[in-house]
């Protein structure tokens, strides 16, 4: 399925404490009130405040809960415009602005990786302003939204940025100075956007090519099934062909047709019995040649009398 223009697109907005995205976040929301594009805004600050927490006082595990939990509304918000956007033609692009430092690129691979599962688009915000006016403003603030400056410089130290030429999936990524006014941001933005359809439609294609290649695989392995279970077909024809040869094979009171009926009925019984399992012939074709696979058959086969 090709990328639409009313494909959501999930944007993080990453950068150090006081770098000014939520300012920005809240001003292109404010400003999403065209008739193409819906701009929305989870944080992480406020369910980390709505989770009775302050930056003062940091919890490790309401932390977790919290990323948790935004993971969670990205993945509801965004499978909600997925199902009210098909078949409906007037439905306005969303952009979901994830507005967290993100300071890790696990937790921004995180995300990448809900985007992928989510099959929207996926981009990178990167308010990239100098740790040292992100310090200064960040000493600024009341006491209860600053971030202490033992941990602020933890996270200055410990931040890394955004690497495309490293990590494909950080490619779509557009670095803002933190300044300008609000067209430039949108422009930034829009271009993020752009871009993002770009990467969702490879990214369908090459899914869909990799689907291709797994059915492919499957029936190639079909067929050396089937390829296998003929041939031990033929050699347990054949055994059975020289056991009725074989007059120490008869035992008293049993004639060569009675003999015959009973090996052709255990040859069906058994080549039944692994077409019902394919995965045993499977298991075994993994490790030996396609040879040696019909020649552990047709022992196994030998040895149950």
């Amino acid at each position: 399925m090709a990328a639409s223009p009313r494909d959501a697109v999930l944007v993080l907005v990453c950068g150090l404490p006081a770098a000014g995205k939520t300012t920005l976040v809240k001003r292109l929301v404010a400003s999403s009130d065209t008739r193409s594009r819906l701009y929305e805004r989870v944080s992480f600050d406020d369910l980390f405040e709505d989770a009775g927490c302050k930056p003062v006082e940091f919890d490790p595990e309401r932390w977790k809960a919290c990323q948790q939990e935004m993971a969670v509304r990205v993945s509801q918000r965004i499978e909600e415009q997925t199902t009210s956007a098909t078949g409906n033609a007037t439905t306005q692009q969303l952009v979901l602005l994830v507005d967290d430092n993100f300071q890790y690129r696990s937790l921004r691979k995180r995300f990448y990786n809900l985007a992928t599962e989510l099959n929207c688009g996926f981009a990178l915000l990167h308010v990239n302003v100098p740790a040292a006016t992100c310090r200064e403003r960040n000493a600024g603030r009341s006491k209860s939204a600053r971030v202490p400056d033992a941990v602020f410089q933890r996270m200055a130290a410990a931040f890394e940025p955004p690497n495309g030429r490293q990590n494909r999936w950080e490619l779509n990524t557009c670095a803002f100075n933190g300044t300008g006014d609000a067209s430039n941001v949108e422009e930034l933005v829009g271009i993020l956007v752009q871009q993002a359809g770009d990467e969702l439609r490879e990214r369908r294609l090459l899914q869909k090519e990799r689907q291709k290649e797994e059915v492919q695989r499957r029936r190639d392995r079909l067929a050396t099934q089937q390829n296998v279970l003929h041939i031990v077909d033929l050699q347990l024809r054949q055994w059975t062909t020289l056991r009725l040869q074989d007059e120490n094979a008869l035992s008293s009171g049993v004639s060569k047709a009675q003999l015959a009926s009973q090996l052709n009925q255990r040859r069906k019984n058994y080549l039944a019995s692994m077409k019902r399992s394919p995965s045993d012939i499977a298991d075994l074709l993994q490790s030996e040649a396609i040879e040696q696979v019909v020649v552990s058959l047709v022992r196994r086969f030998q040895q149950q009398e």
